[in-house]
């Protein structure tokens, strides 16, 4: 139903255009008729039926054929002000010819418009294909800096503790003081607290989970070292929507400290025609470019979630980035 819906105003946006396109030409030549009292004017009908069907589609195309026939055949042909009565059989052949062409034109011109639209949908599936795959590979990049963090740090510190809590058992054991090495097992265990703490943060934060968007924002901007200034109107969304919008504030603030030179920076988040826009920017020195590995990765981001990228950034003026993500119904 709701393709339908959208189809309709364009057929009838074709067929309105048909109309105009006949109307004009008919306007064109009918003055020149003592110049041109033949039906040869009617090449000007078929290149009209070519516009329509290219930009309005097959049917559109051939109400207009029909309509060209008929202004020919009422204007154009001796006795004018009649439909095929009297009329010469040279002239009414001409324009059987002139309507079959244009038809044919108009086949022609909707099956290249089809295979125009084909091929532009293929070139968006592959650019959503490699997109994902882009996706697919950080997560899996990833999820190896995770299991490489947890062998070097978390579950070191724990093979740690319990090497350290065996030695104080059995220093228990012989009755010797074993509150040094409590001590120590207790020291190791607070740091691995703390880095699986820090980890799980950089997986997903718990106060984007419990507070929602704004008060990851917030935590972002705290931890900037770039002053920022946040100004968040969305409240609580989809879990994958605030995800999405907290990892792409957090790679483009990234993206501030490092690159942009800036001594300021502003995020700004408002639902906007039924989606979330996000924006960040900056008084750096501009000159982003959409094809940097930072502004990829955050466009393969959005893309997930058939989010899109908005970049202004000219060289000198600072640079604006803006996800714009479709709010999940």
């Amino acid at each position: 139903m709701a393709a339908a819906r959208r189809d309709k105003p364009s057929l009838l946006t074709g067929l309105a255009c048909g109309a105009a396109v006949v109307a004009a030409v008919t306007l064109l030549v009918y003055p020149l008729q003592d110049l041109d009292p033949g039906v040869s004017s009617g090449v000007l009908y078929v290149a009209g039926v070519l516009i329509v069907a290219i930009y309005w589609g097959l049917l559109p195309g051939i109400i207009t054929s029909i309509a060209s026939a008929v202004a020919l055949d009422y204007f154009h042909t001796e006795p004018t002000g009649d439909l095929f009565r009297g009329k010469d059989g040279g002239d009414l052949f001409a324009i059987s010819v002139m309507f079959f062409t244009a038809v044919l034109a108009a086949v022609i011109a909707a099956r290249a418009r089809l295979r125009a639209r084909d091929a532009a949908e293929r070139a968006r599936l592959e650019g959503v294909q490699a997109s994902r795959a882009r996706v697919l590979a950080a997560a899996d990049d990833e999820r190896r800096r995770v299991v490489r963090d947890l062998h070097d740090g978390a579950q070191q510190r724990l093979v740690h503790t319990i090497i350290t809590l065996k030695l104080a058992k059995r220093a228990l054991a012989r009755g010797e003081d074993a509150g040094r090495f409590v001590a120590e097992a207790l020291q190791h265990a607070e740091t691995t607290n703390t880095e699986l703490r820090e980890l799980a943060h950089g997986i997903l934060p718990a106060v984007l989970t419990h507070h929602g968007l704004r008060a990851g924002i917030e935590s972002l901007a705290a931890r900037s070292p770039v002053p920022v200034a946040i100004d968040v109107v969305a409240g609580r969304m989809p879990p994958a929507i605030e995800a999405t919008a907290y990892f792409f504030v957090a790679e483009a603030l990234t993206n501030v400290a490092k690159h942009a030179h800036a001594t300021r920076a502003h995020v700004s988040a408002e639902i906007r025609d039924g989606a979330l826009r996000v924006s960040v920017r900056d008084n750096g020195a501009g000159g982003a470019r959409r094809d940097g590995p930072g502004l990829l990765g955050l466009e393969d981001r959005l893309s997930a979630l058939d989010g899109k990228l908005e970049l202004t950034s000219p060289p000198g003026g600072g640079t604006r980035v803006t996800a714009v993500l479709p709010l999940l119904q």
